[in-house]
């Protein structure tokens, strides 16, 4: 609940006021600031509002069971700033804080009544089936989860055939080419080795003419220098480097000779490229690498695997969904049940209220449909039928309501809950009733007041007399706007004055009379 409400220049209104955490009434001449009061509320929590300017702040202490929080806007340099408990925060969370303390009612508001879902949510509350709700809303996750994974399988099924097909191709056209691990590199080196063959032929050739056996070789042609120098046996050292340099010679070219291998010609270079272009051509359709076709491999042996057992895994998740429907649909019938239940309760309840309210001929029903299929909120359809004449038949609420019947229809329906942490702020919501109807509104107010913090916004005196503290807004002559607290005296002559428009003896015998009902 609010605690304290500090404006400084909203609007024109500067003030602090401390609320009973009971019932509160907000009074004042008509366009005093009795709604300005109420929207710097609403500035509080986020809504945009064009009577600030710089220097413009609103605060709140908000109390609740484990302690209480501070809340403050403020217009700095042309901008909006936002703190909790005086550490400045996003607008976001003080919008998340504050907005589940508060709840405004008017009868503007009351259009919420109209909705299908908020009528439901009504039900709902007087048909204790919170905990049957989350134990459905878990299993009607489920459910459709597994209806949509149910309807990709049938879709797999439609198409089945087709892409068995062009997996078991896909597995063949991998399995085939048995490709190996280092395969693409060793292919390349030989490739590299194949196609200089006839080069090293060549090499071969050419080595064995021109150091060792050829016409003139450089062998032949230091041996017949050798040969010479020893028939004349002339320069001995000379002759003996010779001799080194014909041995080393002949033993460099057994060496080339060895090392010069030509590959073996039943290896074509043609079939290498060949086993190269199909490594490459796998490698483009699967992945790039030879390692990412080999996962495609796998991962299209599984999908194959999976297909092939298509119908059996189809039967396997129809089974499991139509035990998940069984559940589903035990629970949303039991969850129906409590609805019907307390749906008497709610028209008794309700039809006791506007009796109250002078709505004696006023007829009510709840309307429950079952739905074909399953929603969020199970398969109930529900629908408040109102008539207000005695001679028109029932039909939706939507349909058959008046302004005036809305706003008694609204209380009444408030006054069967509770939200105890809960701010209710009512924007004149009794405007346009009859004297005999203020009281039973008043009554009402008073009934919520017990249950959760009320704020109301009234020009009833009925109201007023029920309040437990009562701000008056007032407008000076200047333009500036005040809000003070009546006294138990003020209130008296101010609940005269609104009854005959003075302060009379009449007038004030009559507040008296108004007051003393509540203090009884």
């Amino acid at each position: 609940m609010i605690e304290e409400l500090r404006l400084y220049r909203f609007g024109l209104i500067s003030a602090e006021l401390s609320f009973s955490p009971n019932f509160n009434v907000i009074i004042g001449e008509t366009g005093a600031g009795k709604s300005l009061l109420l929207s710097s509320i609403g500035f509080l929590r986020g809504e945009r509002s064009e009577v600030v300017s710089e220097g413009s702040f609103v605060e709140a202490v908000f109390s609740f069971e484990d302690g209480e929080i501070f809340v403050r806007r403020e217009v700095k340099g042309g901008r909006s700033r936002y703190f909790l408990d005086g550490m400045r925060v996003p607008q976001r969370l003080v919008e998340e804080s504050v907005t589940k303390f508060i709840v405004f009612q008017s009868q503007r508001n009351s259009l919420e009544l109209l909705k299908p879902s908020y009528q439901l949510e009504v039900l709902d509350s007087l048909s204790e089936v919170a905990p049957l709700l989350l134990s459905y809303r878990e299993l009607y996750s489920a459910y459709k989860e597994k209806l949509l994974e149910l309807e990709s399988l049938r879709a797999d099924t439609a198409k089945k055939e087709r892409e068995i097909d062009i997996l078991k191709f896909q597995i063949e056209e991998i399995e085939s080419a048995n490709l190996q691990e280092g395969e693409e590199e060793e292919l390349l080196q030989l490739k590299r080795v194949v196609s200089q063959a006839e080069r090293i032929k060549a090499l071969k050739e050419l080595a064995r003419l021109n150091l060792y056996e050829g016409e003139g070789s450089a062998l032949a042609r230091i041996g017949e220098v050798i040969t010479s120098l020893e028939e004349l046996d002339l320069h001995r050292d000379i002759l003996e480097r010779l001799n080194n340099l014909y041995y080393e010679l002949e033993s460099l070219y057994f060496d080339l000779e060895k090392r010069l291998v030509v590959p073996d010609e039943s290896i074509s270079l043609q079939a290498i490229e060949d086993r190269l272009y199909e490594i490459e051509k796998l490698k483009r359709k699967y992945g790039g690498s030879v390692e990412k076709v080999k996962e495609f491999l796998e991962s299209a042996r599984r999908r194959l695997e999976v297909l092939e057992n298509l119908d059996f895994e189809l039967e396997r998740r129809e089974e499991e969904l139509k035990r998940l429907k069984e559940e589903l649909g035990s629970l949303a019938a039991e969850i129906s049940a409590r609805r019907k239940k307390g749906a008497e309760r709610l028209k008794r309840e309700l039809l006791s209220s506007f009796k109250e309210l002078s709505m004696e001929t006023a007829r009510f029903e709840v309307l429950i449909e079952e739905l074909p299929d399953f929603t969020p909120t199970g398969k109930d359809k529900v629908t408040f039928l109102f008539s207000g004449n005695p001679k028109l038949p029932l039909s939706p609420l939507s349909e058959s309501i008046s302004g005036g019947e809305l706003s008694r229809f609204l209380l009444s329906v408030l006054s069967l809950f509770s939200l105890p942490q809960v701010t209710m702020v009512f924007d004149e919501i009794d405007s346009g009733m009859s004297g005999k109807v203020l009281a039973k509104v008043a009554g009402k107010l008073k009934g919520i007041a017990r249950k959760q913090q009320v704020i109301a916004v009234t020009h009833s005196p009925q109201v007023v007399a029920a309040a437990d503290r009562v701000f008056k807004v007032e407008k000076g002559k200047d333009g500036s706007v005040t809000v003070r607290v009546l006294s138990g005296e003020e209130k008296r002559k101010e609940i005269a004055i609104m009854i005959s428009g003075d302060v009379s003896e009449g007038s004030l015998r009559a507040a008296d009379e108004l007051i003393r009902k509540w203090e009884e």
